[in-house]
Formats: C-alpha cells, sequence, structure tokens
C-alpha cells in the first residue's frame, strides 16, 4: 500500500510541476500575442481564438489531473493535434515577415505538448508527437522561410528548443519516478523487516512462552506429586494413615487438573493457599506452626501461584534436611498490599555458598519469586538452621 501511495504522489508532483510550467508557457504565448501589432494578424479573431480553445484545453487537462483523474494516451493525442493544428493556422495567418517571431504565439505551447506526451503520454506516442509538432511548425513558417534564407537559424532553433525542452522533462520525470520506485521498495523492503522481526519475536515469544509453562508445571509437580511419592518411597511416613491418603487423592486431582487444562489445584486466593501448603506438609510429616495475619487480598494470580510455591518447597527443604520434623511459618501483610513470608527451622542447616543449583533453593524458591518480582533470601549456618524470608510488594 505505501509503494502505490509513493508513486502516486510522485505522479501529484509531475502534475503540479509541468503544470506550473504549462502555465508560464501559456502566459508568455499570451502577452506575446495581446502586445504584438494588429497588423500582424490579418485575421486576429482565428489566432485569437485558437490561443482561447487551447489555454482552456489546457486548464481542462491539468485541473482534471491535479483532481486526480488520470491524464490518458487519448487526451495527450488530442492536445498534440490541437497545438499542431495552431501551429500551421496561425504560422499561415501571421503577416509575411513574422511567423517566426513574436507573434507566432504557438511556439511555447509547442513546447508544453512535447512535453505532456514525454512525461505523461505512451512511449510510443513520444517520437511521433515531436515529429508532428516539429512539422506543422515548418509548415506554418514555411512561406517566411521560403522568402528569407537568413531565419533558417531561428527555425531550427525553435526546432532544437522543442526536442531539447521536452527531452530534459522526460529526464527529469524519469529521475522522480526511479526515486519514488526506490523510496517505495525501500519502504517495503524495510515493513518486511519489520514484519520478519515481529514474527520472529511472536515465535521466541511463543517458544519462551511454552518453556516458562513447562518449568512452571514441573516446579509445581516437584513440589507436590514428586516430593509425596519421594516421602511414600523412602519409607519416611506411614502410608496407612488418613492424612497421607487425602495427600495422595490431591496430588491425583492436581495430575487430573495438568491433563484436562483446567489447572483447579491452584488456589487464587493467598490465606487459603497456604493453609492448603500446611495441611499438605503436615500430611507428609512436617510439624508446622503457622501464624498468619493481615494478608493482603487481591494478591495477582501468577504472584500467589509463586509466593505459594515457594513457601511449599522451602517447608519440603525443611522436612526434608533439617533433621528436626518441625519449621516455623510466619506470614504477615505490609499494610501496603505487599507480603512478607518467613521459613524458619532449627535443624542441621548448611552453607549456602555451597548449595547446589536446582529446582530446590534456587529453582523452586529464588528463582521463582524474583520471576514475579519479588525478593528472596536465605540465610542458615550448620547446627543453627535455615531461615527463608520471602517479600513481595506490588508496584
Amino acid at each position: 500500500m505505501l509503494a502505490v501511495d509513493g508513486r502516486q504522489q510522485a505522479e501529484r508532483v509531475l502534475v503540479r510541476v509541468f503544470g506550473a510550467v504549462r502555465l508560464a508557457q501559456y502566459a508568455a504565448a499570451g502577452v506575446a500575442a495581446v502586445s504584438t501589432d494588429r497588423s500582424a494578424y490579418p485575421r486576429p479573431g482565428v489566432v485569437f481564438g485558437l490561443y482561447a480553445v487551447a489555454a482552456a484545453w489546457s486548464v481542462v487537462l491539468y485541473g482534471g489531473a491535479l483532481r486526480g483523474r488520470r491524464i490518458t494516451w487519448l487526451a495527450v493525442a488530442a492536445d498534440v493535434l490541437l497545438i499542431g493544428v495552431a501551429l500551421v493556422v496561425v504560422g499561415r495567418l501571421t503577416a509575411p515577415g513574422q511567423a517566426i517571431g513574436w507573434a507566432n504565439w504557438t511556439v511555447a505551447p509547442a513546447n508544453a505538448a512535447g512535453v505532456l506526451v514525454v512525461v505523461f503520454g505512451p512511449r510510443w506516442l513520444a517520437v511521433p508527437s515531436i515529429l508532428l509538432l516539429s512539422g506543422c511548425y515548418l509548415a506554418g513558417v514555411w512561406r517566411d522561410l521560403a522568402a528569407d534564407s537568413s531565419l533558417l537559424a531561428s527555425v531550427t532553433g525553435n526546432i532544437g528548443s522543442l526536442v531539447m525542452f521536452t527531452v530534459a522533462a522526460g529526464l527529469a520525470a524519469a529521475w522522480v519516478r526511479a526515486s519514488a520506485r526506490a523510496a517505495d521498495e525501500a519502504h517495503a523492503a524495510a515493513l518486511a523487516a519489520q514484519r520478519q522481526a515481529a514474527d520472529a519475536a511472536a515465535r521466541m515469544a511463543s517458544v519462551e512462552a511454552r518453556d516458562w509453562e513447562r518449568r512452571r508445571q514441573y516446579r509445581n509437580l516437584h513440589d507436590t506429586v514428586l516430593s509425596t511419592l519421594t516421602v511414600g518411597a523412602m519409607g519416611q511416613i506411614d502410608l496407612n494413615t488418613e492424612q497421607f491418603r487425602s495427600q495422595c487423592e490431591r496430588d491425583a486431582r492436581y495430575l487430573r487438573s495438568l491433563i484436562t487444562g483446567s489447572d483447579d489445584a491452584v488456589p487464587t486466593d493467598l490465606g487459603s493457599g497456604l493453609g492448603r501448603v500446611v495441611r499438605d506438609l503436615a500430611a507428609l510429616g512436617l510439624r508446622i506452626d503457622h501464624n498468619s495475619a493481615e494478608l493482603p487480598a487481591g494478591v495477582p494470580g501468577h504472584v500467589t501461584e509463586a509466593l505459594l510455591g515457594a513457601t511449599r518447597e522451602a517447608l519440603n527443604n525443611a522436612r526434608k534436611h533439617a533433621g528436626t520434623g518441625q519449621a516455623w511459618l510466619t506470614t504477615r501483610g505490609d499494610g501496603a498490599g505487599g507480603v512478607r513470608v518467613t521459613v524458619v527451622d532449627r535443624g542441621a542447616g548448611f552453607v549456602p555458598t555451597a548449595a547446589r543449583s536446582g529446582y530446590g533453593l534456587l529453582g523452586s524458591i529464588r528463582h521463582r519469586v524474583v520471576e514475579a518480582g519479588g525478593q528472596c533470601d536465605i540465610t542458615s549456618t550448620p547446627g543453627e538452621g535455615t531461615t527463608v524470608e520471602i517479600t513481595w510488594k506490588p508496584l
């Protein structure tokens, strides 16, 4: 679409420029005709009548072009024929000895007709039209030229001016159109590059979205189903208790939600979600002292999911590694819509700098909190336990 507009703009520029040139040429021709001694025109009505017709035709032709109408080859041919007739008639009706001077107003309009055919006409019409205009001019002034051969230089100059002026106009128009095409092609190439970049970005975003969803589901599986299976496989809990069977049923519902795409197992309320986390970890044998107050409402869903997943894994780590079977969970709102979650155990502890990267401290806790726009601080000392502090504040 932009390429077409560019070429149309170039055509409008050409119409305005050469329309202004034609206006100037006809104005000069009119001044020359009016200022000439009336004795130069034995039949002034015909001479001035032809000028009026040619001028009116020029107004109609370029006026329509300025309003967006295309200059057809028929209009170009009609213009050439009209000026050709004027060249012959005015030349013949001018007093002897004056047809090659200013009294013959048709020379400038002949140049205008040549410009029209070269700039706006078909290529096959250009050369025949220039030859016709030149021949008509010769036919009109032939009487004076035959009577005085010294006028040959003036005749040749007028014909040369017609040819050179039209050639120059054609070259200028060709340059304008070529520049417009080059600009259009550059715009088209830029748009194509933008579309390709946008498509590539969309594909990349799609890949990243799928990768993020895969990592999210893996984290949730790691924190829930896999933890339950690990506890059962390692014999760390009595598999026949009602709590453990209920936890297995909850994990089964979560797996079904993944298969059906409903994701019903992910809580949207932070308070109820924390209660579920505490219940699930208690079912796996961890005693949790949970203290919660003033939790804000309206925490975004993805933030809620990240905070619950990080809290669950922090408690999982306490269950697996602290060696005490007990942890303290404190959750507080900050009064401004933010949340602080603290998980503490008084167990074995570890050296934080020696912690292995994976879906534990880094993957399931710190990374998911940071991705949700929060912060996570993990402090631990061997023999003195571990503290995981998670904070999130709305922007």
